[in-house]
């Protein structure tokens, strides 16, 4: 169907522009042009500023009232797939040897949510194209909602009160803004939009290059846990697409709804997850450690996962 050569070499082109964020944050923190202590805030104004103009322009943009009688299942499904994962993840957490400080947290959000734009995206254009390529955005609907839904509620560790505070936020704000907008028909003007696009986009690369400082400034603590990092990577990349790919074979749905879901259940972490953590108290060094290692070691994962399960 496809040239696992090609694959590869689209992953890599990915991976690689990943690293190059990572090293500007790096040098960053390394001359000092961001202090360590400005850290947290800059990432709060990432994830809690910039990111929910990024979620209502993604879901304005790429869904309609018109679509709901046909498309709605892709948005349900990827929903439906955090969950799962989530509920995957509580049983794997189990399997970690040092839960404490946050790390159990960072192991449950990053177990239910994945890379589910940017390396699916360029996967497809590859395979398929086309519709695909529609489909990953209105796929990615569903993943945003859950990912600041479900996403967030695991770090929550059965406290009630935490829960609460981690699902009220402007992530979730900017997602019922979104769809009350796609559903009653409102258009802002095209100049809003424009604002709001442009805003939205900066959360991405300064997202990926707060996470560089992170990862840079965090320094020997990435290797502090070696086991558990192993484990969370094989979980990542192994177990939980292994999981999802069993009850897939169970479930009647279109070969492109399935084609998609098996795609995004190999990708690695979200390279956003480390500034999520860090923001609803996880591990920000555990989370950065696995988006490390889930990358990396997707490089050679992704085209063997795929070649097999499609």
């Amino acid at each position: 169907m496809f040239s696992n050569n090609v694959i590869f070499y689209k992953v890599l082109l990915a991976i690689l522009e990943t690293f190059a964020y990572f090293a500007v944050g790096g040098f960053a923190v390394w001359r000092k042009y961001i202090p360590k202590e400005a850290l947290p805030s800059l990432s709060r104004f990432t994830v809690n500023v910039l990111t929910p103009f990024l979620i209502f322009f993604s879901i304005t943009k790429n869904f309609s009232a018109d679509d709901v009688d046909t498309l709605w299942i892709y948005p349900v499904a990827a929903f439906a797939m955090i969950v799962f994962h989530a509920i995957c993840g509580l049983v794997l957490v189990w399997f970690l040897k040092h839960p404490e400080n946050g790390r159990k947290e960072t192991f449950l959000h990053m177990m239910a949510v994945n890379n589910f734009l940017y390396l699916p995206l360029i996967v497809v254009s590859h395979l398929w194209g086309g519709k695909y390529i529609g489909a990953v955005m209105l796929w990615s609907v569903g993943s945003i909602i859950g990912q600041w839904t479900v996403g967030v509620a695991v770090m929550a560790d059965g406290s009630f009160l935490r829960l609460l505070k981690n699902l009220f936020t402007t992530n979730i704000l900017a997602v019922i803004l979104a769809v009350i907008c796609v559903f009653c028909r409102w258009q802002l003007p095209p100049e809003a939009m424009m604002i709001i696009q442009k805003l939205g986009e900066m959360s991405i690369p300064l997202g990926m290059i707060l996470i560089g400082t992170s990862i840079f400034a965090s320094g020997a603590k990435l290797l502090a846990i070696p086991g558990d990092m192993i484990f969370a990577c094989v979980a990542r990349l192994i177990i939980i697409p292994l999981l999802t790919a069993g009850v897939l074979y169970f479930i009647k749905m279109p070969e492109m709804l399935r084609h998609l879901a098996v795609v995004v259940s190999v990708m690695p972490g979200a390279v956003a997850s480390v500034l999520i953590v860090r923001e609803f108290g996880g591990d920000s060094d555990f989370a950065g450690q696995l988006v490390l290692t889930t990358t990396c070691a997707g490089l050679f994962t992704l085209p063997l996962a795929l070649s097999w399960l499609l």
